[in-house]
């Protein structure tokens, strides 16, 4: 009789025992869920930040590059000389990024552009046509493009009309136009002299009146969308040859709990390109006159 009544306490015993361990793997499983999405959350939390962060830098070029047009041009004055009427034709590859919306924000997107510069007799006018429709602002920048490739080649472009054509392979809204500005005037000066520009070569930066490039957005994007597109060199604005990385890593909360978190690492961008396996030389250049002899026009 004794023996049953233990056989009985400790059935019960373990059935009690069996259901507290049920309801402890049960909140524990409900825990690691919870934390997984709020994983996932945080991860794309700082997806967003990234994305922020970004689009905070590129505006930041923006703003310094037109600051700098606007003081320009409160001390430019008029132009009065008759130029001879000048014909030429040249072409070039853009870089730019586009943007993807996302949840919050949107992220940023590298691509390739084809550019065709035509010198024609006229007034002086700058013109600019997309094929298909691309949303790009390049009024300002070309107006001093113009002005640089002039400085450059002593040409006056008084009475020649620049015609701009953008041609990519999609309708597009392109959110840092003003950074083709130095590629364009590398297209200018190669029209006005009656030359080709380089096959492979790219160029990312802003042109600023007196032949200065300034600083962009979104160069880990342009970079790799020349690098697949088949370039040999990269040029970028003085300083930004070393970029940011968002590297994952990996924190051990508790057991079974992993969180996955991104920390910024500054590396080279030859190296990181490299890494993707492209080969292409990545080359500084501060001013018009230095990214002319990087592409070897």
């Amino acid at each position: 009789m004794r023996e049953r009544a233990l056989l009985a306490l400790s059935l019960a015993l373990n059935a009690i025992a069996i259901a507290y361990l049920a309801g402890v793997y049960s909140s524990y499983t409900q825990l690691k869920r919870h934390f997984m999405e709020l994983a996932s959350e945080y991860e794309r939390a700082q997806a967003e930040i990234r994305a922020l962060r970004e689009q905070l830098n590129m505006t930041s070029a923006q703003l310094e590059h037109y600051r700098r047009l606007v003081e320009h041009l409160t001390r430019a004055q008029p132009r009065g000389e008759q130029a001879q009427e000048l014909a030429g034709r040249a072409e070039v590859q853009l870089v730019a990024v586009k943007a993807k919306p996302g949840f919050l924000t949107y992220s940023l997107e590298g691509v390739v552009l084809k550019a065709i510069v035509e010198l024609k007799p006229g007034q002086g006018r700058v013109l600019v046509s997309t094929t298909p429709l691309i949303g790009i602002d390049l009024q300002a920048s070309l107006r001093t493009a113009v002005e640089v490739a002039e400085q450059v080649t002593g040409a006056s472009l008084s009475s020649t009309d620049v015609v701009v054509t953008i041609i990519g392979e999609e309708e597009m809204e392109i959110v840092d136009g003003p950074s083709a500005g130095a590629a364009l005037t590398l297209a200018i000066i190669a029209a006005i002299r009656g030359e080709e520009m380089p096959p492979g070569i790219y160029i990312t930066g802003t042109i600023e009146p007196g032949g200065s490039i300034g600083a962009v957005g979104g160069v880990l994007e342009k970079a790799s969308a020349a690098a697949e597109a088949g370039a040999r060199v990269f040029v970028v604005p003085a300083g930004q040859s070393r970029i940011e990385v968002p590297v994952p890593v990996e924190r051990k909360l508790a057991p079974g709990f992993t969180l996955v978190v991104y920390e910024y690492k500054v590396i080279s961008l030859e190296e990181y390109l490299r890494q993707q396996g492209y080969d292409i030389k990545v080359v500084e250049a501060s001013t018009i006159w230095e990214a002319m002899a990087a592409v070897g026009l």
